[in-house]
C-alpha cells in the first residue's frame, strides 16, 4: 500500500467552502491528490454549523475528522474563529478519530487508519507570545503563551506515549510554530529565551524523548528549505516550522518527501504545503 499525505497551514479553509470561487476539491489535483490531507488553522468556529457542514462535505470519499477552537478566553479574537484543524481521509482507509478535551483550541486531532496500520497526527502548535493565557485547569489567567507553548507539547508528548507503549505507530504533521535547528530559518535562529528552551526541549524531550525522525530533515540534512514566508519583509525572512515526524518504525517506509515551494501552490496563505509518501507494503505494523 502506498500512501502520500500532505500537511498545510491553510490559514481559513472558508475561502474554499463557498458556493462561488475555488473549492477545496480543486486544491487536491496541485497537491498531488493525498489520501491523508492535513489542514492547520482553518479558523471554524463549532457553532458555524453551515461551515463545518460544508467543511465535512468538501470532498466527497473522504472522512473529515476536526478539531474547533472552543476557546472563549485565549481563542476569542476574529469573533472566535482562530486556529483548528481538519484531518480529510479515504474512507477505504478506515479512518477512526481521536481529540482531547484538554485541547480548548482546536489544536490536535489524530487519526488512525485501520486499513493501512498506522495513526496520522494532525497537530497547530502554538506560537509563543507574552500575551497572559487562561488556564482552563485552574479557571484563572495563569502565565503566558509561552509558557503555554512548552506546556502544550508536554501535554501531547504524554498522549502519544502512551499510544506508543501499545505498539502503534505514528505520523505526525503540521504547523510546529518551531524553527529546529539554524539551517531552517533565515536570517537568524531566535537563541533568546524562552524561545531557546522551548526549542531545546522540543528537539530533546519530545522529538528525542519519544524517538521521532524528521523526515525532510533525514533526507534532506543540507537544505535550506522553509515553509513560511514573512511576505511584507524586504529581505528574506523565512523558516521551517512545517514538517512531519514518523515514529523510528515507520520512517524507513517513507520513500519521499518535500516542500512545495511554488507561491502558486499557497494561495491566501504564507505557508507552503508539505508532503511525504509511504511505501506501507513490506513488514507493516500489525495494528488494527
Amino acid at each position: 500500500m502506498r500512501l502520500r499525505v500532505v500537511s498545510w497551514n491553510i490559514e481559513n479553509l472558508a475561502r474554499w467552502l463557498g458556493d462561488d470561487g475555488p473549492q477545496l476539491r480543486d486544491r487536491l489535483a496541485p497537491l498531488g491528490t493525498p489520501d491523508v490531507l492535513c489542514l492547520q488553522e482553518v479558523r471554524i468556529r463549532p457553532q458555524d454549523a453551515e461551515l463545518v457542514a460544508r467543511m465535512h462535505a468538501a470532498l466527497p470519499g473522504y472522512a473529515c475528522h476536526a478539531a474547533l477552537n472552543r476557546d472563549p478566553k485565549n481563542g476569542g479574537f476574529r469573533g472566535g474563529r482562530a486556529y483548528g484543524v481538519a484531518s480529510y481521509v479515504r474512507e477505504a482507509l478506515g479512518p477512526i478519530a481521536l481529540t482531547f478535551d484538554w485541547d480548548h483550541e482546536g489544536r490536535v486531532v489524530l487519526t488512525h487508519l485501520r486499513g493501512a496500520g498506522l495513526t496520522i497526527g494532525n497537530v497547530y502548535a502554538v506560537n509563543g507570545t507574552s500575551r497572559p493565557h487562561w488556564d482552563h485547569d485552574r479557571d484563572a489567567l495563569h502565565g503566558n503563551r509561552h509558557a503555554f507553548k512548552q506546556g502544550f507539547i508536554a501535554r501531547l508528548g504524554d498522549e502519544l506515549a502512551t499510544l506508543q507503549a501499545h505498539a502503534i505507530p505514528l505520523l505526525l504533521a503540521g504547523d510546529w510554530n518551531v524553527s529546529r535547528t539554524r539551517i531552517d530559518t533565515t536570517p537568524r535562529l531566535r537563541t533568546e529565551e524562552p524561545h531557546a528552551t522551548a526549542r531545546r526541549r522540543f528537539n530533546d524531550e519530545f522529538i528525542g524523548g519519544l524517538d521521532f525522525v524528521d523526515v525532510f530533515r533525514e533526507r534532506h540534512p543540507d537544505a535550506r528549505a522553509y515553509t513560511w514566508c514573512n511576505k511584507r519583509a524586504r529581505q528574506l525572512d523565512a523558516a521551517r516550522v512545517d514538517f512531519m515526524l514518523a515514529s523510528r518504525a515507520i520512517d524507513p517506509r517513507v520513500t519521499a518527501c518535500g516542500i512545495d515551494e511554488d507561491p502558486a501552490a499557497r494561495p491566501g496563505t504564507d505557508h507552503a504545503p508539505v508532503w511525504a509518501e509511504l511505501d506501507l507494503d513490506a513488514a507493516r505494523p500489525g495494528v488494527d
